[in-house]
Parts: C-alpha cells; structure tokens; sequence
C-alpha cells in the first residue's frame, strides 16, 4: 500500500496507525501555526525599548497578523483550489519558518514588519487548507478532526506564552527576544518535514467558474434526495467571529475597565482565567465534538450565555469577576470549535477552501473591528461599561444567525462485516 495514497489514508486505513497520525498532525500543525505569533507579546516591551517604537508602532506590530491573516484568507482559498490543500500547507510552513528566522536578525522596523507579513501570510494559506484537509482525510469525522485542530491551536497559544517568558528568556538571556524568533521559528522545521511524510498526496481541487459560495449547492442527499441547503460565507463568517470578538474584547478591554475601577490589582488574575478556560472547555469539547458538529442549539446557547455572563459582571460584586471571565472564556472557544468545522461540513464539493477563506476574512475582519467599536463607546459617553457592547451583540448574531444555519443530515458510517 502506497503510504502517501490518499484512499488508503481515508478508507483502508480509517482505523489504522496512519489515521490516528494524520489525527495528530492535524493537531501538530495547529500547535505550530500559533507558538511563532504569540511568542511576540511576552517580549513586547524588550522589542519596543531596543527599537524605540511608539505605542502605536508596537500595537501595529501585534495588529498586522490579523489584518493579514484576514485580507489574505479569501485569496488563500483561491490559491488552494487550483494548488491542493497539502501542497498550500506546506508552502504556508516554509513561509511561517522564513518568516519567523528572518525577522531575527536585523535592526530595521521596516524589515520586521515585512517579515511578520511574511509569516503571517504563510499562517493564513495554511489555517485555510486545513479544513479542505480535514474533509478529504476523515469525511465521517469532520467535527472530531476539526476539534483537535483547534485544540492544537489553543494550546500553541497557550505554550507559547507560557514558555517564552520563563523558559526561553531565562535560557537565553532576559534580552534576547531576536533569540526567541529563531528558537520558535526553528520549531517549525520538523513540522514541515513531518508533513511531507505523513500528508497523503492528493490531486489539486480545480475550481468551477459556475459557481460560487453564495450560490444554492444541489448535491443530492443519498438519503433523502433533498437538495443540499444554500450556504453563505458572510453567515458563517458572522457566526463564526462571534467567539473571535468575544475573545478579543475581553482581552482588550478587561485591563483598562478594572483601572477605570480603581482595581487593576485583579486583572492579572481575570487575563489568566479568561485565558486559561480555554484549553480545557476545548479538550472537553473534542470528545463530543462529532455529535455537536452542524447543530445550530450550541451556537444559540453560547450566544445567550455570553450576553448573560456580561451582564453579570457588570452588575456584580468584583469577586465574581473571575467566575464571569471563565465563563466567557469558555463561550468563545466553544464558537471557535465548532465554527471551524462548518465549511467543511456544509460546503459544496470542490468549494471547501473558497468557503473557508471568505468565513476566515469575515471572521477577521469583525474580530478587529469589535475591540475598537467598544473603545469607540467608552470614548463617546464615557462609560467604561459601553467597551463589553460589542459582546452583547456578538450574543446576539450567534442566537440569531445561529438559529439560521443550513440544517445537515448527518451520515452514519456504514457498519463493516467481520472478516
């Protein structure tokens, strides 16, 4: 059997070593489409004093990924229909690695912002194959692969802030924040040699100038004959950013509401539950993520809890600030869960990388506005409470638009004699 073969990676080998290492890579490369980026933020402040940035040159720093991230997704999607997922992982890797080591080296502004692009474009062509993957490797297990490719990115979120504080700069030097670059970017190199063994081959998806996204998919339900719902890439994209602005608002404006309180004692604690709920809720969530897949109930069920966790704690006593952090923290991760694994599951044959990247672009876009419309309000009717708004309404797109999703008929795998 031809190791790279893509039938005997799906079908033969479903059960097999092989199945549950592609399970795994799937995780992998989440892990590391995350570590690079979010090893800058624990050297934020050495990066700005060796380089003199202003506030506003750092907060660009950390702001291009996702401006990137989002304006090259729908593109990437593109890309990926005429070059095949596998390939466009492995491009986007190479990229991430060049990205991240290069950036080391020199003294010049301008080289590190380009460079960051440099990365951030290669994580962009690469977050949006790995759904297209998770369609074509586990067809009956889309939600199960999807769930472990966002732990995978959680928890390289996690590890990468964790590690490069304490562990790398106390390895390498308190100053050597160029030395963490190439030590994250170096960790990106077996990773793409893994890939190139593991991935299956695959033949390019070509795109069909017939059709698009938005328009009705007619595939015919070997069930049922009912005709696969229409689906719309800004309905998933909004759906989908409602966990995104959730995560981003918090994070953005927790620290400078508890100031405005006169208790910024607590918000290293709030940042760390906020924070910390995520991995847990998603690993939790891995293990029913297969059954939840497609269901329109968690969505309007996070929707109602996110709105009601705010409320709280606006209302309540600072002491339960943490538990309303927590539950906040663990809505958003339950939107980025199951929401990754929606245009896989709903879209079209051949159309999984068009509509991955225009739910990634909207997604992105959203999530950037959402923290500054909250900054917007609170600079308006000076109301440090007005900054949590855009959460409310994240609530109320997820309960609304969540309700609205395609209906899919789920599939059971068919059951195989004994031998």
């Amino acid at each position: 059997m031809d190791a790279r073969d893509p039938e005997a990676a799906t079908e033969s080998n479903r059960r097999g070593w092989r199945w549950f290492a592609l399970l795994g890579l799937v995780f992998l490369v989440g892990v590391t489409l995350r570590t690079v980026l979010l090893g800058v933020p624990p050297v934020l402040p050495l990066i700005q004093r060796d380089l003199g940035l202003s506030y506003t040159a750092t907060g660009l720093l950390t702001g291009l990924p996702v401006l990137m991230m989002g304006g090259a997704a729908w593109a990437s999607g593109r890309v990926i229909e005429r070059i095949g997922g596998r390939r466009a992982v492995t491009i986007g890797l190479v990229l991430l690695a060049a990205g991240a080591l290069l950036r080391a080296p020199f003294a010049s502004v301008v080289l590190l912002y380009l460079f960051t692009a440099v990365l951030s474009l290669g994580i962009a062509l690469s977050q949006t194959a790995v759904p297209v993957l998770v369609r074509a490797w586990f067809p009956r297990h889309i939600g199960l692969a999807a769930a472990l490719y966002t732990d995978g990115i959680i928890a390289g979120e996690v590890l990468a802030v964790a590690a490069t504080g304490p562990l790398l700069l106390g390895w390498l030097g308190e100053g050597a924040w160029r030395a963490s670059f190439v030590a994250w970017g170096l960790t990106v190199i077996p990773v793409i040699l893994l890939w190139h063994v593991l991935a299956p081959a695959a033949e390019p998806v070509r795109p069909r100038p017939s059709r698009t996204v938005d328009e009705p998919q007619l595939a015919v339900s070997s069930r049922s004959g009912a005709a696969r719902p229409r689906v719309r890439a800004w309905h998933l994209g909004l759906v989908s950013s409602g966990g995104a602005v959730i995560y981003f608002t918090m994070n953005s404006w927790i620290p400078p509401y508890n100031e405005a309180l006169g208790h910024g004692d607590v918000t290293a604690l709030a940042l760390t539950v906020l924070n910390g709920a995520q991995l847990p809720v998603s690993l939790a969530l891995t293990l029913v993520a297969q059954r939840l897949a497609g269901e329109r109930w968690p969505f309007i069920t996070v929707g109602v809890v996110g709105i009601g966790a705010i409320i709280g704690l606006t209302s309540t006593p600072l002491s339960w600030q943490p538990i309303w952090v927590a539950v906040l923290g663990a809505s958003s991760v339950a939107v980025l869960v199951l929401g990754t694994a929606l245009p896989p599951l709903l879209a079209g044959p051949g159309e999984v990388a068009r509509l991955t990247g225009a739910t990634l672009t909207i997604n992105y876009g959203v999530a950037f506005v959402g923290p500054l419309f909250g900054g917007w309000l609170w600079d308006q009717f000076n109301r440090p409470v007005l900054a949590f708004a855009p959460v409310v309404l994240a609530g109320l797109i997820l309960i609304v638009l969540g309700a609205r999703l395609p209906r899919l008929e789920k599939v059971p795998e068919p059951v195989r004699a004994r031998p």
